[in-house]
């Protein structure tokens, strides 16, 4: 997250990480199906660098987390992260039952730019 600019502060503001649990303290909450896809796909990420220390994304965690926070589209899922301006944020598209994909450059920048908006909102 250095090369984004994220500081600790900022990391501090939106997850909590105790007894090797990463739990978000701040979620997003957009207004549309597929930015909540892809913000969750970004910060499950997260969660999985802290973890394990792969900046990386599994598709099935990505559906499950969707199914509960009501950002799935069953007929659309998949899609959405085969749309060029999507695929770009991993190294591969992230595909059904396919393995964890890490994050492009891009993808690193786009969820430094969410987590920084994340750690903002509470201090309005």
């Amino acid at each position: 997250m250095k090369k984004t600019g994220v500081t600790k502060e900022e990391l501090d503001k939106i997850i909590d990480y105790e007894n090797g649990q990463v739990n978000f303290i701040r979620e997003p909450h957009p207004k549309g199906i597929t930015t909540g896809q892809m913000e969750w796909a970004l910060l499950l990420a997260l969660k999985n660098a802290i973890l394990n220390d792969s900046l990386s994304t599994d598709p099935e965690d990505v559906r499950s987390v969707c199914q509960d926070k009501g950002y799935y589209d069953k007929a659309n899922f998949a899609g959405v992260f085969k749309a060029p301006r999507n695929a770009k944020l991993f190294r591969k598209a992230l595909v059904k039952q396919g393995p964890p994909e890490p994050l492009s450059s891009e993808g690193q920048d786009a969820l430094g730019e969410l987590v920084k908006r994340l750690a903002s909102e509470g201090d309005q």
